[in-house]
């Protein structure tokens, strides 16, 4: 269980560092930001939008090295305790709309 833990914080952290370096580049990634037209992204401030994505997979990441370190000095059930954390926390943080992207657009005044 260790391993498994090790490889998913691997993973997130990987994926984190990919929105902190390359910051609004990175904002393709997100899912339903994809599909706003490209003439309608000009309005969204993709450098708040990655950093926030960015530090969210980060948290994804030490929830699960966390809990790879209970798995090492406490038990194996660390893995499941850490695995329920975090799909709580992602289910928490899902939205199927893109209303989620409204707090990043920037005034037009």
């Amino acid at each position: 269980m260790f391993f498994s833990c090790l490889i998913m914080s691997l993973i997130f952290f990987i994926v984190a560092f990919i929105f902190f370096i390359f910051k609004n580049k990175a904002c393709i990634l997100i899912s339903g930001y994809n599909f706003i037209p490209k003439d309608q992204r000009k309005n969204y401030d993709e450098t708040k939008l990655s950093k926030d994505f960015g530090t969210t997979f980060f948290k994804y990441g030490l929830i699960f090295f966390l809990g790879g370190i209970g798995c090492i000095l406490i038990s194996s059930w660390c893995f499941w305790i850490s695995f329920a954390i975090w799909l709580i926390y992602l289910l928490r943080n899902t939205s199927f709309s893109n209303k989620i992207f409204d707090k990043y657009k920037i005034n037009q005044s």
